[in-house]
C-alpha cells in the first residue's frame, strides 16, 4: 500500500507541470486573440470614422454650396470657403409702396433670428437686393390668393421697393479644414466640428479649372485610402 501511494505521489509533479504549461498556453492564446481583436476593432472604427467624415463633408458642402452662386454667396480660398448659409425663403405679400416692413409667408430649416440673419431679396427679373433682418413679429392679415398661409411681419433695415417678391433667409458662415475636421464658423464664433477627427493636414481645398472639390487624405492608414470629391461649379 505504501508503495502504491509513492508511485502516485510521484506522477502529480510531471501532471502539474503538464497542467501548469497548458493554462499558460491557452492564456497566452487568448491575450493574443483578445488582442487581435482589438486591432481588428480599431481598425473597423476608423474606417466607420472615415467613411462618415467622408459623406457628411460631401453632403452638406453640396448642399451649402449649390443653393448660391459662387462669386456672390459664396466664396472658397485656399483656408476657407465663405458663405451666405440660406436657411429658408418667404414669399413676400404684394404691396404698393416702399417700406422697411414686409409681411411674409415663410418656409424655412428654422426660424428667423434678427441678431445673426439677413435676406437676399428678389424680384421677378433676378435683380437683387441684401437686407438685414431687425425684427420678427406674427401678422393677422391675409396674403393674396393664399389666406390661410401662417404670416409674420418681418422689419429691415432699410426700405425695399414693391418689386421684390421673394426673400431668402441667410447666416453668415464659413467652412474650414481643420483639425483634422470639416468645421463650421457662424460669424465671429468658435468653429464647431461637423465630422469625426480622421484627416491629416494634407486634406484641403481643390480649385481645379472651373471646379470646387475636397480632397480628403486620412490620418492614419487603417482609415482608408485619400478620395477626391466634387463640390461645385466655379464658373
Amino acid at each position: 500500500m505504501d508503495r502504491r501511494a509513492g508511485r502516485c505521489a510521484g506522477f502529480s509533479a510531471p501532471e502539474a507541470l503538464v497542467g501548469l504549461l497548458l493554462g499558460l498556453f491557452l492564456v497566452q492564446l487568448g491575450y493574443g486573440t483578445l488582442q487581435r481583436l482589438r486591432a481588428t476593432e480599431g481598425r473597423l472604427a476608423a474606417r466607420t470614422d472615415a467613411l462618415v467624415a467622408m459623406r457628411v463633408a460631401r453632403h452638406v458642402l453640396r448642399t451649402e454650396l449649390g443653393r448660391g452662386m459662387e462669386g456672390e454667396d459664396w466664396l472658397a480660398t485656399p483656408d476657407s470657403v465663405s458663405l451666405r448659409a440660406f436657411r429658408g425663403t418667404a414669399r413676400l405679400c404684394p404691396r404698393a409702396e416702399t417700406t422697411d416692413e414686409l409681411t411674409v409667408a415663410y418656409e424655412g430649416e428654422r426660424r428667423p433670428d434678427p441678431a445673426k440673419d439677413s435676406l437676399v431679396l428678389v424680384d421677378p427679373l433676378g435683380h437683387r437686393e441684401v437686407r438685414a433682418l431687425v425684427g420678427v413679429t406674427a401678422s393677422a392679415d391675409a396674403c393674396g390668393a393664399n389666406p390661410g398661409d401662417d404670416l409674420e411681419v418681418w422689419r429691415l433695415d432699410a426700405a425695399v421697393g414693391p418689386d421684390a417678391v421673394l426673400a431668402r433667409l441667410f447666416e453668415r458662415g464659413s467652412y474650414h479644414l481643420a483639425s483634422s475636421a470639416l468645421r463650421y464658423r457662424r460669424g465671429a464664433s468658435g468653429r464647431q466640428p461637423l465630422t469625426p477627427e480622421v484627416w491629416s493636414s494634407a486634406t484641403g481645398w481643390t480649385l481645379t479649372g472651373d471646379q470646387l472639390g475636397l480632397h480628403a487624405e486620412p490620418r492614419t492608414p487603417d482609415a482608408g485610402r485619400p478620395w477626391e470629391a466634387f463640390l461645385a461649379w466655379t464658373e
